[in-house]
């Protein structure tokens, strides 16, 4: 995040501004910010973070009708049914491992 967070914030900046302090910022942000390859990669990025979401829902629903570990009816409905457990496991697995 923090280095999406700074290649979009530093591209309305001029580059001279750092070319000698930071040289090597200077020479990796002159590469993503030519041409199309800062879309390209938010892009990319965004398409990386959906497909992973999406494959963890289709490989860790529920099957209709499954028991864990004899828990009380109520506690299957509230996180299978609900799709809870889906949604936390999903938000830890999927989306804060690709972010990082």
């Amino acid at each position: 995040e923090g280095g999406q967070g700074s290649l979009v914030g530093l591209a309305p900046v001029n580059f001279d501004l750092y070319k000698d302090s930071h040289p090597t910022t200077y020479k990796s942000t002159g590469t993503c910010h030519r041409g199309d390859n800062l879309d390209r990669y938010l892009m990319g990025r965004q398409f990386m973070v959906i497909f992973i979401a999406f494959v963890i829902n289709l490989s860790g629903a529920p099957l209709p009708g499954s028991k864990l570990w004899g828990f009380p009816q109520i506690v299957m409905d509230i996180f299978l049914g609900s799709g809870l457990a889906m949604i936390l496991m999903t938000a830890q697995m999927g989306q804060l491992n690709s972010q990082v």
